[in-house]
């Protein structure tokens, strides 16, 4: 049987929803559809902007289109799904506490351990009573505050130490999400934030295993994510992305032309590579096309130097021998990954490979804006079973049976099989003063139901007092003859 999975990605410029789908016994996803709306209106630097009552309601529009076109499309009902967000406001904390192990006649730590110091990070105090604990997962453990492991399960000591990652953001956020499931008809099962669960997409086992930092370039907000250890480490959400660029293009492009397209057919992060003389036609306007690559080149690396100095602050700067893998919509942009390796002075890549992933429709081509959707929909197929249902097929009639009259067949009483022998019961008088049961085919006797406003035992109302009065006249006169 074939299960279905959705993720949604609520970024800046658009909203991604994906549709992914998994044989019984068979681990790869396939990508089933994609469906890309405009969220510009709704969503701001990754906030939904929930202050506005009409761009609440556009985003729960554009949600509720892409829904729509993906099931008139795939010929299924979308139920449920997983959604992905990545907000400015939402940010990484790495936080320690420390408890004496439980057990201490043997000092040997057990699940009691890991689950009282768990629940006391949890209910560690944010700075605002607007915000919340979203997310919040083991770094690693320390025991008798030397021995430093990823399980301490087993192990004896006596103090347990233990560091935590946790994401905090503001609750509003997931609040208004949750809401949403009443317009859109679909329920709203989980929401993550995009930075902590791209990386099983993006990078390869050794990679997240070893170190490697992630570079989501998106139109409002670039997020960095250090992996390592197969987890992610620290990841910070930065208030600049593709729209910077645009609006430098802008400046010195014709007020008539579009910039996106522009940037993505002619746009290079490198000047140095493109001729002095090379012109590019827009419209009836010539643009020397070095001066473009001027201002992406430096725009770009702004942003090279900014997700340096996150990386630096984060304690990782050391430990990431693989580099940076680049994501997003901006990188996309021609020898982006060049200018990123020249500025940062560490192997640099896009993410062209993906993980986790099978087949996808030929028309179905999976560009870097819509990675996190499907990052996000990878995790719908971890964390559950299945969240569409596939609608029955109506075949069309031919033309020889609409002219031909249906016929009605005459109902048929079937009969179900008797397995076990059946047993002749006696037959009560009606004098006796029994209930009759009814029997089941597996003989489990079964109360009789009484029709609606029915009530068993004698009679009640006028008719049944003068019965009653008749009777004990009538009887009193048959003693005395």
């Amino acid at each position: 049987m074939k299960q279905y999975f959705v993720g949604v990605d609520l970024g800046s410029a658009n909203v991604v929803m994906v549709v992914g789908s998994r044989e019984e016994g068979e681990e790869l996803i396939n990508i089933e559809g994609i469906s890309v709306q405009q969220s510009k209106k709704s969503i701001k630097q990754g906030h939904i902007c929930t202050t506005l009552k009409s761009a609440v309601q556009n985003l729960g529009s554009v949600i509720q289109s892409a829904k729509e076109e993906l099931e008139q499309e795939l010929g299924i009902k979308i139920e449920q799904g997983y959604f992905g967000q990545g907000d400015v406001n939402t940010r990484c904390v790495i936080v320690e506490d420390m408890i004496p192990v439980k057990n201490k006649r043997t000092g040997v730590i057990g699940n009691d351990d890991l689950n009282i110091i768990r629940h006391l990070i949890g209910q560690i105090p944010t700075e605002s009573c607007a915000e919340g604990v979203w997310e919040f997962s083991p770094l690693c453990y320390f025991v008798n505050g030397t021995k430093q492991t990823l399980d301490p399960t087993g192990l004896q000591g006596s103090w347990l130490k233990a560091r935590y990652q946790l994401t905090i953001g503001l609750n509003n956020q997931q609040n208004y999400l949750k809401g949403l499931h009443h317009k859109l008809g679909m329920e709203i099962q989980n929401i993550f934030v995009t930075p902590t669960i791209t990386y099983p997409l993006l990078v390869s086992e050794k990679e997240a295993e070893q170190g490697v930092v992630i570079v989501d370039l998106g139109a409002e907000v670039t997020d960095v994510t250090i992996v390592r250890d197969n987890r992610v480490q620290y990841f910070r959400s930065l208030p600049l992305g593709a729209d910077l660029i645009d609006a430098d293009l802008k400046s010195i492009l014709p007020a008539q032309s579009n910039v996106t397209k522009i940037k993505h057919l002619y746009g290079k992060a490198m000047s140095s590579e493109v001729a002095d003389n090379e012109v590019i036609k827009d419209g009836a306007k010539d643009i020397i096309h070095r001066n473009i690559a001027t201002v992406i080149e430096a725009r770009l690396m702004d942003i090279a130097e900014i997700v340096s100095k996150v990386v630096a602050e984060s304690g990782f700067e050391q430990f990431i021998p693989h580099g940076y893998v680049l994501t997003g919509g901006s990188s996309s942009i021609a020898m982006i990954d060049a200018l990123f390796e020249r500025e940062l002075n560490r192997p640099c890549r896009k993410a062209d490979k993906l993980y986790g992933i099978g087949n996808k429709p030929q028309d179905c081509e999976i560009t870097p804006g819509q990675h996190a959707a499907v990052a996000v929909m990878l995790q719908a197929a971890k964390f559950s079973s299945s969240y569409v249902r596939e609608l029955d097929v109506v075949e069309s009639k031919t033309e020889t049976e609409q002219d031909v009259e249906p016929v009605i067949p005459k109902p048929k009483v079937v009969v179900p099989k008797v397995t076990t022998p059946v047993v002749a019961t006696e037959e009560k008088s009606a004098e006796d003063d029994v209930t009759p049961k009814v029997t089941q085919q597996d003989n489990t006797p079964v109360e009789p139901t009484p029709a609606d406003g029915v009530k068993r035992g004698k009679s009640s109302g006028m008719f049944g007092k003068v019965a009653r009065f008749f009777s004990r006249t009538l009887g009193d006169d048959n003693k005395d003859k």
